[in-house]
């Protein structure tokens, strides 16, 4: 009698069983450094030119790349907010640009707008007028007007912060956060590096104090 048949079968039987356990564990390895709710390592970033805020000699350095068009940023905006008034005495607040080009036509726009005034040091309160009137600009066919109106209601010289939006200055230093986003292989935004956690999702008030006190207690 051939037994070839069957111990085909056994072989068979044999590789499908080892290959479901390969593609089992690949699909909870997958998962679980994939996600992006509170895990995952920050790795090292590139702050030399990134506008930021806070203490001058933080217990805690927190990045977060954001995109000025995002409505999911500009909802974020009250929980940020919150974090910087209870812990800028304790806590440095880095920002990494990740304009979402693809589908915020004016995001690119508006990064290099507040970088500008950034040269005039006068970043967050441009940032914070790009939030708030989000709605405003974001869909215009060109912000430049907009922008303008808002340097020169800050205060800023206007003339040197057109000169330097019109020739995008700092462009060069906004796709630089984008490649640096990339390289974290993140896909959306806001994205908040909270010591060793990693958020892209908005944060509450609750949030921030929760994961901002952990990290100041654990570091």
């Amino acid at each position: 009698m051939n037994d070839a048949p069957k111990k085909s079968s056994s072989v068979f039987l044999l590789v499908s069983i080892v290959l479901g356990v390969f593609i089992v564990f690949g699909l909870i390895w997958a998962v679980s450094s994939g996600s992006s709710n509170g895990s995952g390592t920050p790795g090292t970033f590139n702050d030399e030119k990134s506008p930021r805020i806070g203490a001058e000699n933080p217990e805690l350095v927190i990045h977060v790349f954001e995109d000025f068009e995002c409505p999911a940023c500009r909802s974020a905006e009250v929980g940020f907010r919150h974090a910087l008034k209870t812990y800028g005495d304790r806590v440095q607040f880095v920002w990494k640009d990740f304009p979402l080009q693809s589908i915020h036509r004016n995001a690119l726009s508006g990064a290099n707008a507040a970088r500008c005034a950034q040269e005039q040091g006068k970043f967050w309160e441009f940032h914070d007028r790009l939030y708030d009137d989000q709605p405003t600009w974001g869909e215009l066919p060109d912000p430049t007007t907009t922008f303008t109106n808002y340097a020169s209601a800050l205060a800023l010289d206007v003339d040197a912060w057109s000169s330097c939006y019109s020739e995008r200055r700092y462009q060069a230093d906004v796709l630089s956060d984008v490649s640096e986003a990339n390289g974290l292989r993140l896909n959306g935004t806001p994205t908040s590096f909270i010591g060793d956690k990693v958020f892209s999702q908005v944060l509450s008030p609750s949030d921030w104090d929760r994961e901002i006190q952990s990290a100041l207690t654990t570091k």
